[in-house]
């Protein structure tokens, strides 16, 4: 019987079936690793699965429509910061699309590396006419394919969830 690893390490199917002891889970107060992800503040946010419309060749961004209520209605600044670095960028609040202008998005996913399936979550600390920021957390992951393929219908509400099992 074969064992399936990845990185080197037993999988937790692995580690059951072959009493593989498992690694230790990072300490959340110390691992810089564990700590990429983090309770959000309670401003308001959005979240995108990253589908090939949002990376090569096209780079298209738009915030949600719950967030766009809260974006100055003009071409104006912004900022992406993650992991301590910042990326500049343009929103463009007046275009009937409102989104981010393609080469800022382009250079932060790129600069990230940024992959179909990728989770961001896009948290507004700051908004004006003058200069809006956003916190990003991204999350990794490597959705199927299958699951991609129908974005546009699942995970889009709580009546149609994206399901892994």
């Amino acid at each position: 019987m074969s064992s399936r690893r990845s990185n080197g390490r037993a999988s937790g199917r692995d580690a059951l079936e072959n009493e593989v002891p498992l690694p230790p889970l990072p300490d959340r107060t110390t691992n810089l690793q564990w700590g990429e992800v983090k309770p959000l503040s309670g401003k308001p946010y959005f979240h995108s699965i990253l589908a090939s419309s949002n990376l090569y060749p096209r780079y298209y961004m738009w915030p949600a429509t719950s967030v766009r209520l809260e974006l100055p209605f003009c071409e104006v600044p912004t900022i992406l910061t993650y992991m301590g670095k910042s990326w500049d960028m343009v929103y463009c609040g007046q275009n009937k699309l409102q989104v981010f202008r393609p080469a800022g998005w382009k250079k932060f996913a790129v600069e990230n590396c940024l992959r179909v399936g990728d989770a961001c979550i896009f948290e507004l600390m700051e908004s004006s006419d003058k200069k809006v920021i956003f916190e990003v957390q991204i999350l990794r992951g490597d959705i199927p394919s299958e699951i991609l393929k129908n974005e546009m219908i699942m995970g889009q509400n709580r009546e149609m969830p994206i399901v892994l099992n």
